[in-house]
């Protein structure tokens, strides 16, 4: 198993707190924060106007830096928008009144291997791939409620109209 380098030292320096209890905090601390990020596909670059994630049934308001997971849905009000970007580099964007999910999402940093699969129920999205896109286009893939685009190239849109599903 690889642990996270937080993981790591707070594990080390568990000996150096006053008690047990400390050092459990201390590592179980640690251990959420290298959780949260090996689960993050990507983290919100900016949000304009209303934005919210749902997570696990939880909405919260969007706010730049925080982490976006696959299976996260970021809904944008009339006058929202929200950039996010993928661990490979791939930019997402989110028009006004636009529901986006990441379905999909895999990436490997050290050979560029992965897939990403981002559903459109409604709105607009722009997105200029990463480097999986540009080491494997066809990795890249966005879903609507009547088709599956494939990307072909690094830079495209996407518009769909109607309610969810």
């Amino acid at each position: 198993m690889f642990l996270q380098p937080a993981y790591l030292a707070a594990a080390l320096c568990a000996a150096c707190l006053p008690n047990a209890a400390h050092a459990q905090a201390a590592v179980g601390a640690a251990a959420t924060a290298a959780d949260n990020g090996a689960n993050a596909a990507g983290i919100v670059k900016r949000s304009l106007g209303n934005v919210t994630l749902e997570r696990a049934g939880q909405v919260q308001a969007v706010k730049p830096g925080m982490a976006v997971r696959m299976g996260d849905v970021l809904r944008t009000g009339a006058d929202g928008a929200a950039g996010i970007t993928l661990s490979d580099d791939t930019l997402l964007t989110a028009g006004p009144g636009s529901e986006l999910v990441i379905s999909d999402y895999r990436f490997d940093p050290v050979s560029h291997d992965g897939n990403v699969l981002a559903s459109l129920w409604r709105g607009t999205l722009s997105v200029v791939t990463g480097l999986i896109g540009k080491k494997a286009p066809e990795k890249v893939n966005v879903q609507t409620r009547s088709l599956v685009l494939g990307s072909r190239g690094t830079e495209f849109i996407v518009e769909t109209g109607g309610v969810a599903p």
